[in-house]
C-alpha cells in the first residue's frame, strides 16, 4: 500500500473513533497533513452529531474542540482520552445549545 493510502485508511480509522465526539470544522489546525485530517474528521463528525441531535452548534465549539482533540493526540493521549478530555472542556466553556 502506497505511503499516502495508508495515512488516508489510518485518518479514517481515527475518523471512526472520533464520532462520538461529535465534531465538524471548516477551518484548519496548522501543523502536519496527520493533525490536519484528525482536525477535519473530528469537525465532519461533531457536525453530524450536533444535526441528528437538531441542535445548533454554539460558534467557536467545533474549532476549540477539534483542535483540543489534535493537541491531545498530538501530546500521545490516546483517541479516546482526548475525546473525553476535550468534550468536557468544551461543555464547561460553551453553552448547550437549545434543541428544536
Amino acid at each position: 500500500m502506497r505511503p499516502q493510502r495508508l495515512l488516508l485508511a489510518a485518518a479514517s480509522v481515527a475518523a471512526l473513533n472520533l464520532s462520538g465526539t461529535g465534531a465538524a470544522a471548516t477551518t484548519q489546525v496548522g501543523g502536519n497533513m496527520k493533525d490536519q485530517l484528525i482536525f477535519h474528521f473530528c469537525g465532519r463528525a461533531m457536525k453530524a452529531d450536533f444535526k441528528t441531535a437538531g441542535k445548533t452548534p454554539p460558534k467557536g465549539i467545533v474549532e476549540f474542540t477539534c483542535g483540543c482533540v489534535v493537541q491531545k493526540i498530538k501530546a500521545r493521549a490516546s483517541i479516546e482520552q482526548a475525546k473525553t478530555i476535550c468534550k468536557a472542556q468544551a461543555l464547561q466553556t460553551y453553552p448547550q445549545p437549545e434543541g428544536p
